[in-house]
């Protein structure tokens, strides 16, 4: 399919665009989405849904909007360009589970909004 814009926008965003629509649905704390795995490692995150697929795809969609698509030499996911740099990969399942994950890399970021980067996993809410 080539390359293009995520969501059919007509320019490139930068990640600190979609930092609030994402913060709305998702648990946003101090530059972190989600909960930490373990207190020493912030950087592996977990966010629980009734349906984690649906929550993965909705949160990738949401975080990754405007940016330039380009699918995974692995044909397992696909990487998102944003404008300031960030890069988004998402993976609609990982290594780990069946359930999707995402990476954000805000490493060559110049407008990364305050998010820090991390590996956000999703999983079944337990009850």
């Amino acid at each position: 399919m080539g390359t293009g814009y995520k969501g059919g926008t007509l320019y490139q965003h930068s990640i600190s665009e979609n930092i609030p629509s994402v913060s709305k649905d998702y648990p946003y704390t101090n530059g972190y989405f989600g909960k930490a795995t373990n207190p020493k490692n912030t950087f592996v995150r977990i966010i629980e849904s009734d349906d984690p697929a649906a929550a993965g795809k909705d949160f990738y969609d949401k975080i990754a909007h405007g940016g330039i698509i380009e699918k995974l030499d692995n044909g397992k996911g696909e990487k998102v360009s944003m404008q300031d740099g960030t890069i988004i990969t998402f993976r609609p399942t990982t290594k780990s589970d069946t359930n999707p994950g995402i990476q954000i890399n805000i490493s060559q970021s110049s407008d990364d909004g305050g998010l820090k980067s991390q590996k956000i996993h999703f999983k079944k809410k337990e009850d």
